[in-house]
C-alpha cells in the first residue's frame, strides 16, 4: 500500500465529481475472488488499493487504472446495491484501501455504516455522482448514471482518473492514456448501440421494466419509459398497482417487458401474461455485472441493447 494518503482528494480541475463517502470499487477475479490489475496478473506490492461498491465500477476502475492498482468490489456480482446486507468482512475491506468509490445520488447509502465501521483511516474517497446531472423520477434523483455511456465519458472516466493521479502523480501518463483508450472504446461502442437502436421504429421503443434504473439510458437513446414493476426493491406491488400498470402497458401498445437477471422474472411474466405482451426480457444488467458475455461494463451495455433490439425491432 502506499503510505501517507490524503483523506481528502482536492480536484479543483472542470471534472465534477467531488469527493465524499462513496462506493468500493470493485474488480476482483470473480465472486470472492483476490484483486488484481487489470491484465488478471497479481498487482505490483506498491499499487493502490481501491475498493468500489459494484462490479460495474470496480470495471471502470481496472481500465483506468491499469497495472497500477488493485480494486475490490464489496457487493458481489450478480448482486444489486438496492438490496444488498453488507457482511462482516466488507469493513474490513476498507480498512487498507487507498481510495473508496462510490455512486451517491442514494445508490449505495449502506457504505456509511461500513466506513463508521471500519474507521476513515487514511483513503481518500470520490464519489461519482457528484455534478452529474440527475434526471427525477417521483420526485427521487436517480443514481444509475452510468447507463448513458455519455455520462460516463464526461464524468465517471476523468474522475477515476483525477483521483488515481492525485494519489499517485508519478502514473499521471499512465492514467491519462489509460482514460483515453478506455473512453474511445466507451464511444465506439457507444456509436454501435445508437445504430442498432435506430432500426427500432420510433413508435416501439417503450421500456417497461423491472426497477427504476433504466431513465438515463432512455433519455441517451431515445426511449420512452412507460412504467416500472417495483417502485422500490423488496417491496412487491400492490394488485391495483399491478392493475394500474396493465393498464397503462396495453394503452401504450408496448410490445416487451424488460427485467433484471438479479431479479425473480415472475413479476414481469405476471404483468406481460396479464396485459398481453408475448415478448419477455428477463435478462438484462444495471446495477452489476454478469458472467460472460456480460462481465464487464462495456459487455454489458453492448448486451443489453442487443436484447432490447431483439425484442422491439
Amino acid at each position: 500500500m502506499i503510505p501517507d494518503r490524503p483523506s481528502r482528494l482536492g480536484l479543483t480541475s472542470p471534472l465534477p465529481a467531488a469527493l465524499a463517502v462513496g462506493l468500493f470499487v470493485a474488480a476482483a477475479c470473480g465472486p470472492g475472488g483476490a484483486a488484481s490489475s487489470s491484465t488478471g496478473a497479481p498487482a505490483a506490492a506498491d499499487a493502490l488499493s481501491v475498493v468500489a461498491t459494484t462490479t460495474v465500477f470496480a470495471d471502470m476502475l481496472r481500465n483506468v487504472g491499469g497495472d497500477r492498482v488493485t480494486v475490490t468490489s464489496i457487493i458481489p456480482p450478480g448482486t444489486g446495491p438496492e438490496d444488498y446486507e453488507p457482511k462482516p468482512d466488507d469493513a474490513r475491506k476498507l480498512a487498507d484501501a487507498d481510495l473508496i468509490v462510490s455512486n451517491g445520488v442514494g445508490l449505495d447509502d449502506f457504505l456509511d455504516d461500513l466506513v463508521d465501521a471500519a474507521g476513515e483511516g487514511n483513503a481518500a474517497k470520490l464519489v461519482l455522482g457528484d455534478g452529474v446531472p440527475t434526471i427525477a423520477v417521483d420526485g427521487e434523483e436517480n443514481p444509475h448514471f452510468w447507463l448513458d455511456p455519455s455520462l460516463v465519458v464526461r464524468h465517471y472516466v476523468p474522475a477515476m482518473a483525477a483521483a488515481l493521479t492525485q494519489l499517485d502523480p508519478a502514473g499521471s501518463a499512465d492514467y491519462a492514456a489509460a482514460a483515453a483508450a478506455y473512453t474511445a472504446k466507451i464511444e465506439a461502442l457507444d456509436a454501435a448501440n445508437g445504430a442498432k437502436i435506430e432500426t427500432i421504429a420510433a413508435t416501439d421503443r417503450k421500456l417497461v421494466t423491472f426497477h427504476d434504473a433504466f431513465p438515463y439510458f432512455a433519455d441517451h437513446y431515445g426511449f420512452e419509459v412507460v412504467g416500472v414493476i417495483v417502485e422500490n426493491v423488496g417491496q412487491e406491488p400492490t394488485a391495483s398497482d399491478l392493475a394500474a400498470l396493465v393498464d397503462t402497458v396495453k394503452s401504450a401498445g408496448v410490445r416487451a417487458v424488460f427485467s433484471e437477471a438479479q431479479f425473480s422474472p415472475e413479476l414481469a411474466r405476471t404483468l406481460a401474461e396479464e396485459a398481453g405482451v408475448t415478448e419477455v426480457v428477463t435478462t438484462l444488467y444495471n446495477d452489476t455485472v454478469g458472467p460472460p458475455p456480460t462481465d464487464t461494463y462495456l459487455t454489458m451495455m453492448e448486451w443489453n441493447v442487443d436484447e432490447i433490439v431483439k425484442a422491439l425491432g
